[in-house]
């Protein structure tokens, strides 16, 4: 009797996912520059440890970095 050649399945189409969330995020982290990026970060970090006040304040810094992409966005789909 004859083998059957094993036939490998098809990419499945979770590395398409994985690569659009990828550029999503690398396009929002450019986009967002380093101190919105780095206002996250210390915002979850002060957060836990009972900094609140601090916390606060990086979480403007994030929020005002966001607000800027959102507003130049909207900006874009009217021009």
């Amino acid at each position: 009797m004859a083998r059957k050649k094993s036939v490998k399945p098809a990419p499945i189409k979770k590395v398409g996912f994985f690569k659009r969330i990828f550029n999503l995020v690398k396009n929002w982290v450019v986009g967002n520059g380093i101190e919105g990026f780095l206002g996250l970060i210390v915002g979850l970090i002060l957060l836990p440890l009972g900094f609140k006040f601090y916390a606060g304040i990086a979480f403007g810094v994030f929020a005002t970095r966001n607000w800027d992409l959102f507003k130049n966005w909207v900006k874009g789909l009217f021009k």
